[in-house]
């Protein structure tokens, strides 16, 4: 019999599910720290929410643990490397609560209109003002999405049904998916000056971090409303604050916060108590949500007891033991390679990726790269729910065609891996090696160059002309940046070239600025400037 523990608060139809298969199971929300290390050793199976955490010192003391299931999304509070060394199998529930989280969208959209919760603590308060809490229709009014995935796509259909108009800006979504909802993609700044009401359904980027702040609040509609319920984060808290105190933001509705809890020596919103709503992070807790989460849960821990795998992995490699020890400096290369791509060309929208594989590569099954790549390139732009089961659905959710080759390596190299990447702007490639030395960058664009797969770079494509390495050299040097490496390809003397550095620390934006108004001096036509950190 499999012992299962479970750890952290969840509906007792999931405990159900695990006594009615046969498993002993312990309930015991609330554990002390220690005496969770203490007894941690004697479960096969775990199921927890965001309280617990299994770092590696509790791991390494969970010697027959063989699954983790979090009964939510989010999975910070699980060191996934570390399990994954344990060979223990960790799986999330991502799409338990999603109802939940779009029908609060759309009731904070409705009482920031409507100033339900304002009036409501009037009249509790023996107040009863109803002009003071005369709201106003979103049927006629412009709704714009930012993030049309899993949740913005069922608040577009909701919202439609109220007579609203629907825009969005998506960078990552094929423009046929938001055609078939009726819902027209548009540039993000047009987005912003064409809503009445701006609502935010992206994970928590470097791109999407602050995605609202000073510059943005600036364009929109005077008058326009904001809702957050996606990431804290994706909203300067300060600068919505100050758009509404100079009243060029109506309102706001705020269900995730930059610090929470939230305290009011730590939020300026909270002052504002007519025009902005606020919840404790309520999005996805609803008792359908709890229930469907902790059933998903418990259902995928007995299924990999029983020996399946979950539908929602986090770590899983896609072939066996001894094949993946032996292809994963390939599978790491193809990561490598996918997650330089993304940093230098994910911010455009992509329409296909195509990986070619050369020489010993050819030896091992195909299918887990080629998932670790598809996983790597789509990871940094979107949402914690892309895992190697998965990515290839969601690559095709949104429109990415995907093409996988063999090609015949007769040079001197062992082995090559090559992407090459087709986005609404250009067409990109890589293509890299596995050596003794590391891992190696040997082509860019069709050009041959030699780079470790690793550290700091800036890239410049431009056409060949003398004194470019010297003005970038010297510009750099003038802000002490050290270019530890560089290379340079050209197809001919005077033809396009493509410079790549390794550079010890990162530049300004004034000093990339610089560099560029250099090269547009010697008339080198830029094609590409860019800082990736890899």
């Amino acid at each position: 019999m499999y012992k299962v523990l479970v750890s952290d608060n969840i509906a007792q139809k999931g405990i159900d599910i695990l006594q009615e298969a046969g498993m002993d199971v312990d309930f015991k929300p609330g554990q002390s720290r220690e005496d969770f290390l203490e007894t941690i050793a004697d479960y096969d199976g775990i199921i927890v929410r965001s309280m617990t955490l299994l770092d590696a010192e509790a791991l390494n003391k969970a010697k027959k643990l063989k699954v983790i299931g979090r009964a939510g999304t989010g999975y910070d509070n699980i060191d996934l490397d570390e399990a994954t060394k344990h060979g223990i199998f960790v799986f999330n529930t991502p799409t338990g609560n999603t109802i939940s989280a779009v029908e609060h969208t759309l009731g904070m959209m409705l009482s920031l209109s409507r100033n339900i919760p304002q009036a409501n603590q009037a009249l509790h308060n023996d107040i009863w003002d109803r002009k003071k809490y005369m709201g106003v229709e979103v049927k006629g009014k412009t709704l714009g999405i930012i993030g049309l995935g899993r949740i913005g796509s069922r608040v577009a259909k909701r919202a439609q049904s109220f007579g609203m108009k629907v825009i969005a800006n998506d960078p990552y979504l094929a423009p046929k998916k938001a055609e078939k909802i009726n819902v027209p993609l548009l540039p993000f700044k047009e987005v912003l000056e064409k809503a009445d009401y701006v609502t935010l359904h992206t994970p928590l980027t470097d791109e999407t971090y602050h995605i609202l702040s000073h510059k943005e609040f600036a364009i929109m509609k005077d008058g326009a409303r904001v809702i957050n319920c996606a990431r804290g984060q994706n909203v300067d808290t300060k600068a919505l604050a100050e758009a509404l105190e100079k009243n060029k933001i109506a309102g706001a509705a705020i269900d995730v916060h930059e610090e929470e809890p939230v305290k009011a020596s730590n939020n300026p919103l909270l002052k504002f108590n007519d025009r902005v709503i606020m919840t404790c992070h309520l999005g996805g807790t609803t008792t359908e949500a709890m229930d469907n989460v902790s059933i998903t849960a418990a259902e995928e821990v007995v299924s990999v007891l029983q020996s399946n795998l979950p539908e929602s992995p986090l770590n899983i490699p896609a072939m066996d033991p001894q094949e993946f020890n032996q292809a994963k400096p390939y599978i790491n290369l193809v990561t490598k390679l996918g997650n330089f791509m993304a940093k230098w060309k994910g911010h455009e929208r992509i329409e296909a990726v195509e990986v070619e594989y050369g020489g010993e590569v050819n030896q091992f099954n195909h299918k887990p790269m080629t998932l670790s790549l598809v996983k790597s390139i789509l990871e940094p732009i979107l949402d914690d729910r892309i895992n190697l089961v998965n990515a290839m659905h969601i690559a095709e959710e949104r429109g990415i065609s995907l093409k996988e080759s063999q090609i015949q390596n007769e040079g001197e190299l062992k082995n090559i891996i090559k992407i090459n990447l087709k986005t609404e702007t250009g067409e990109y490639s890589l293509a890299g090696t596995y050596l003794p030395i590391g891992f190696r960058l040997i082509e860019i664009n069709g050009l041959r160059i030699d780079l470790d797969l690793s550290g700091e770079f800036i890239i410049v494509s431009y056409q060949d002309k003398p004194g470019v390495i010297g003005k970038i050299g010297s510009t750099l040097g003038e802000e002490n940046i050290n270019i530890a490496n560089m290379q340079v390809g050209r197809q001919d003397i005077g033809g396009e070239a493509i410079m790549m550095m390794q550079i010890d620390s990162k530049p300004s934006k004034e000093i990339m600025e610089r560099i560029k108004v250099h090269l547009d001096e010697l008339d080198t036509r830029v094609k590409d400037l860019s800082y990736l950190e890899i």
